[in-house]
């Protein structure tokens, strides 16, 4: 499996380069999006291997699975409350164009 060693994660802020386009125009909205949505995803599959690990009886720091297994809930849990919000919003310029 390998080692499970956890990257900090650099919290967003205003205008940064991971959230405002580039001077040439090549990240936007979808892409900003689709980015976030790959390390979810990725954070999943660390937790999955994680708990497998531990299940089958390698030996793995208890505490680092169980990090990353919170962090992958915690990430799933932004993603879909992120979700709700842009649901919301775009039912709301639905309604205002009736």
């Amino acid at each position: 499996m390998g080692d499970l060693r956890i990257a900090p994660i650099a919290p967003p802020t205003l205008g940064s380069a991971s959230t405002a386009p580039s001077a040439t125009g090549d990240t936007g909205f979808g892409e900003t999006l689709s980015r976030a949505l790959s390390e979810v995803n990725e954070m999943q599959l660390q937790s999955r291997d994680a708990a497998v690990a531990v299940t089958s009886g390698k030996p793995v720091d208890t505490a680092q699975m169980v990090v990353a297994v919170e962090k992958a809930n915690i990430s799933l849990q932004f993603a879909i409350q992120v979700r709700n919000k842009l649901l919301e919003a775009y039912q709301e310029l639905m309604r205002m164009q009736v």
